[in-house]
């Protein structure tokens, strides 16, 4: 019988002549049955082990298989399925998946998708569920883009208050909504003139001064030309030339010679044209 102490002794010389026959083998290489036996490269797997006489023998991975590391075993691993192929799977990497618009992925390989139930106004809150063979499960809740008192602007895509027609004196026709703001009753209703007004308000305006402008401008020039028209009519004449040639008027006998009396009158005094005009 052998005794318990040496038994410990063999046991321990068993154990450091085997760890170091192992340690022997190359870092490619995996300690089989006694013997070192060389690891298959990605993209291959084995089709034969080492033996006695050969070395490990390798084949290449079949379609829709694939292996990306060294390793010993006898099949490659199987490529995941998608909805959508972000990369297609190789002989040495595996299919990389995504979602079609409008879904999202329902674990961290995205190898399931599910429906995007969120409107707008809302974002997805994601929550990581468990793991199991490293592969982690998400599900998804909608949850309001914006607070309580704001609504989602999709023009620019961001949150704004809503507006509060109690600070104005008016009742509230529509309380608003996640995408759509207050709406006051009254034509006069500040909805229109909040964050800068409405741009169709503004341009309208902008249009009618500048028609008024264009047409008061149109009627002060007319009013200054029918001005300086009136002005030019009310000028004194310039002295006209009166032709006194008697040939140049057909006259009788009798207006004939009481213009030539009349012409020399000048010439003659008071009492001589008096006497000769009662001739006449």
């Amino acid at each position: 019988m052998i005794p318990p102490s040496l038994s410990l002794v063999l046991i321990c010389v068993w154990g450091i002549w085997t760890s170091g026959f192992a340690a022997d083998c190359g870092e490619r290489q995996r300690e089989l049955d006694g013997r070192c036996c060389d690891l298959c490269p990605p993209g291959k797997h084995v089709k034969n082990f080492c033996s006695e006489h050969q070395q490990t023998v390798c084949t290449s991975c079949t379609e829709g298989f694939y292996s990306d590391q060294y390793h010993i075993f006898n099949t490659c691993e199987e490529c995941q399925s998608c909805q959508e192929y972000a990369e297609n799977c190789t002989q040495t990497t595996n299919a990389k998946c995504s979602c079609r618009h409008g879904f999202l992925c329902s674990n961290s390989v995205c190898s399931k998708c599910e429906e995007n139930k969120c409107v707008t106004g809302e974002v997805v809150k994601r929550t990581d569920k468990n793991t199991s063979n490293g592969v982690t499960e998400y599900s998804y809740q909608c949850e309001p883009s914006c607070p309580d008192t704001e609504y989602f602007d999709v023009k620019v895509n961001t949150c704004k208050p809503r507006l509060r027609c109690s600070l104005f004196g008016l009742a509230e026709r529509f309380p608003g909504n996640k995408t759509h703001n207050s709406v006051c009753e009254g034509a006069g209703s500040p909805e229109r003139h909040e964050y800068g007004g409405d741009h169709t308000y503004m341009i309208l305006s902008i249009c009618f001064i500048l028609l008024s402008l264009t047409l008061l401008v149109l009627l002060f020039y007319v009013c200054m030309k029918k001005l300086r028209k009136h002005k030019q009519s009310d000028k004194p004449t310039d002295f006209v030339t009166v032709s006194t040639n008697i040939s140049e008027f057909h006259l009788s006998k009798e207006e004939s010679g009481l213009q030539l009396i009349i012409q020399d009158g000048s010439k003659c005094s008071n009492s001589f044209c008096d006497l000769h005009m009662e001739k006449v």
